[in-house]
């Protein structure tokens, strides 16, 4: 149990890489470790920033997991939110990477020195522009130890918006991520004077993470995004 903990300490924020062509900039990136019976699953996390004066998307990508020198896993990039990336605008990179067990049928628990990304992005039409709505976040712990986030996007014009986005990062109080998640809500319309409410959880191990390193939530950003023209 003591390693297990500490391999979760070294974990939290490790170092990243990424490549110097670009354009979608990594800002920093961050790690949780889930078990569940002896599977292992890594969940990461990444802010990243559009330098450019044109929308951006993602073309494709790949994301590799280090220790030291060694790559010990390299999967797809599978996730970015919102889908483009406005000229100066942020985001987050998502993903889930899988470690079976081993031939005894124990959990394989990596150790994690740093993670490199490498993001081939497309530009994509002006008419692709993200449109904001107002959103809030309430964070709360719950009896198991977890966090409660609660995410609104209300809708404040006077027509109805569809296929909304919503995505949170939490953060120290140093500014260093800590965990980032969202759901896109396709086909789904909020009428003017109308709000959409996600509620999010956040496992009580990833707490116990944190905890075990000494950090905590203590600021958030939280974005909701819909697009006027879908073509």
């Amino acid at each position: 149990m003591k390693r297990f903990l500490a391999v979760l300490a070294a974990f939290l924020m490790v170092s990243f890489m990424a490549s110097a062509e670009d354009t979608i900039r990594v800002v920093q990136t961050a790690c949780n470790i889930l078990v569940y019976g002896d599977e292992c699953q890594v969940f990461c996390c990444a802010q990243v920033h559009n330098d450019t004066n044109r929308i951006l998307g993602i073309e494709s990508g790949t994301v590799r997991l280090l220790y030291e020198d060694t790559v010990v896993a390299e999967e797809e990039v599978e996730r970015l939110w919102p889908y483009f990336l406005d000229p100066g605008g942020d985001g987050y990179l998502f993903q889930l990477i899988r470690f079976l067990p081993d031939a005894q049928g124990n959990p394989v628990i990596p150790a994690i020195t740093g993670v490199i990304y490498d993001l081939n992005t497309m530009n994509v039409p002006a008419t692709m522009q993200n449109q904001m709505l107002e959103s809030t976040l309430e964070i709360e712990r719950t009896q198991n130890g977890g966090y409660a986030i609660v995410v609104s996007a209300k809708n404040a014009g006077e027509e109805t918006v569809w296929d909304t986005m919503i995505t949170y990062g939490l953060y120290t109080s140093g500014g260093s991520l800590l965990y980032a998640d969202g759901e896109s809500f396709d086909q789904m319309g909020i009428s003017p004077g109308s709000q959409l409410e996600k509620r999010f959880s956040i496992n009580s191990q990833i707490v116990a993470q944190w905890e075990n390193y000494g950090v905590e939530p203590a600021e958030f950003r939280v974005f909701a995004y819909y697009r006027s023209d879908t073509d």
